[in-house]
């Protein structure tokens, strides 16, 4: 199970599409005024070669290692995931720092651990992203299980 079983419609996906053309407008960071932080990745197509760009949500940011932590909404089939497997270096921003980046998928018990603690530090934020998507849980053990299904990267800068 991912958090989307299918494609989302043509509405829902416009209102995922509203973030990266904000992107593009110059107006990134905006998203901290609902509680969120975003990362943009641009790949290469595993297919065409092509430039392709998406936001995804940044869960966590450890400073210590320079690491963020981002969710991969369709899992290991969205497209982007699937390009960076086959194209492993990729570019990043967060805010205004823009990098040459990695990513390593974190184990079920970690991606568990790692939604538990987001819901601690954006309850309000957690709740309203997974009742959009139809996912509602009672308390933070029904989470940390949602969590063991989903995908979650962490992603470095290229050194």
């Amino acid at each position: 199970m991912t958090v989307f079983e299918k494609r989302p419609n043509t509405l829902l996906k416009f209102f995922f599409k509203i973030p990266l053309l904000l992107h593009r407008l110059g107006f990134g960071g905006w998203e901290r005024l609902i509680g969120a932080q975003w990362m943009f990745i641009a790949t290469t197509g595993r297919k065409t070669g092509k430039r392709r760009e998406v936001m995804v949500d940044v869960m966590d940011y450890d400073p210590s290692t320079d690491t963020y932590y981002i969710e991969a909404a369709y899992g290991k089939r969205a497209d982007w995931y699937r390009n960076i497997q086959s194209n492993p270096v990729f570019e990043a921003q967060v805010g205004r720092r823009k990098f040459k980046a990695r990513a390593g998928e974190l184990t079920e018990n970690d991606t568990g651990e790692m939604l538990v603690r987001f819901f601690r530090r954006k309850p309000a934020y957690t709740r309203s992203v997974m009742a959009m998507v139809g996912m509602k849980f009672k308390d933070e053990d029904e989470l940390r299980v949602i969590g063991r299904n989903l995908t979650l990267l962490a992603v470095m800068p290229e050194k």
